[in-house]
């Protein structure tokens, strides 16, 4: 039967449609794609490509939409002109969070019958890749490249089609900006958490999302509580784990009944929460080390004859001047020896209990405040040199 083809195409379009070359798109110009608000459909050649169904209105994706790959429509031609026996559409997706496409994200698509469909789980990574993981809804930009395919040949539209705004609502957990432990060690009043209320580093949650506590003879079953639970004197949204009891030093953080985490030895532990994963882990410390030695090439590496930091406040935090007669690297030890834990340089300011982690160093000779926050996670410590002097009547000028 002979092919009857009518596109409605540009000439340079209708000479190039159909010749084949090793690479389809070298010698094809796409014009630069031109958005209005609230875009729904464009027309180009006599195509007019618009939002699939999956996408038409406000989408809100869940954590059981992404797990099942669950397919979306996200694009469609709804008119086309009469192709070739045989030739079919393809189309290339693209995502941004505005409509210039300075981020550009693409997003895997199938097409067929003239429409491409993409998965929950890629359209929730390319919402996240492009605004960050919180679940907040999402305004999104497409750009639809149409392909005609015929046999080994293919050719694209010269003009590219943008649509958008989309909303999408990416699937994710819910992290909020402050949590509280309560439980025995507190009698679990609800409206009485300021003591116990979690660190974090002032980060976005989504970010950050560790949480860390040190609380002094724990020795109790406990939960957590979020800031809406707290703000609301609610038991409602209460965090716990699935066995009521549990001892295990780490496990799921679960809100639908919700059991009781328990810790039975003495003395400080360190409970840190990672509220993306809704986990939590539980570190047992004992009794509170109240100094940090200061060994380094400075007076020998001998820990037992080093300069000392202090823990004044039972807080994990420790702070003190320490005097280098030259420039020297050092270390700090949590034992007047090094059969203790030994911090080094984790980098950009952090600590690391790693073996070989490198060691901190001054650059030149001085006083120096020596700070070191174990309270959190990571640890952090700052060295800042300092300039002495004498006041008062016992001084000249």
């Amino acid at each position: 039967m002979k092919k009857t083809i009518i596109y409605l195409f540009s000439i340079m379009l209708a000479v190039n449609l159909f010749t084949a070359c090793d690479d389809p798109y070298a010698d094809q110009f796409v014009a630069e794609p031109t958005v209005s608000e609230q875009v729904t459909l464009q027309s180009a050649d006599g195509f007019t490509i618009t939002l699939g169904s999956g996408l038409s209105s406000a989408v809100v994706l869940t954590t059981a939409d992404v797990d099942a790959a669950k397919a979306i429509e996200a694009v469609k031609a709804t008119a086309t002109p009469q192709l070739a026996e045989g030739a079919t559409l393809k189309f290339v997706i693209e995502a941004s969070d505005t409509k210039d496409f300075t981020k550009v994200v693409e997003i895997p698509s199938v097409s067929a019958n003239n429409a491409a469909t993409v998965t929950a789980s890629d359209l929730n990574t390319a919402i996240q890749t492009l605004f960050g993981k919180a679940p907040n809804a999402r305004e999104l930009y497409l750009r639809i490249t149409t392909i005609v395919v015929d046999g080994n040949t293919m050719a694209k539209l010269p003009t590219a089609t943008v649509l958008g705004p989309v909303t999408v609502t990416p699937a994710g957990m819910v992290i909020e900006t402050e949590y509280y432990l309560i439980g025995d060690v507190n009698g679990w009043d609800i409206n009485n958490l300021d003591a116990y209320k979690f660190s974090h580093s002032g980060k976005d949650v989504y970010e950050d999302p560790y949480f860390t506590i040190l609380v002094n003879n724990l020795n109790g079953y406990f939960k957590i509580v979020p800031k809406s639970s707290r703000d609301a004197a609610s038991w409602n949204g209460v965090l716990g784990n699935p066995v009521d009891g549990n001892t295990a030093l780490t496990g799921d953080l679960i809100v639908d009944n919700a059991q009781a985490m328990r810790v039975t030895e003495p003395g400080w532990v360190k409970v840190t929460l990672n509220m993306l994963e809704y986990t939590y882990t539980i570190e047992i410390i004992g009794e509170m080390n109240l100094t940090l030695y200061v060994p380094g090439g400075y007076q020998g590496w001998d820990p037992a004859a080093a300069p000392t930091l202090y823990c004044q406040n039972f807080d994990f935090k420790y702070d003190g001047y320490v005097y280098f007669n030259a420039a020297s690297e050092f270390k700090f030890t949590s034992q007047a020896d090094w059969n203790g834990t030994n911090y080094g340089d984790g980098g950009s300011g952090t600590l690391s209990t790693a073996n070989d982690a490198g060691n901190l160093s001054v650059a030149t000779t001085g006083f120096y405040r020596l700070n070191a926050d174990l309270s959190g996670s990571p640890y952090t410590y700052s060295v800042v040199k300092t300039d002495w002097g004498l006041i008062g009547d016992a001084t000249i000028g």
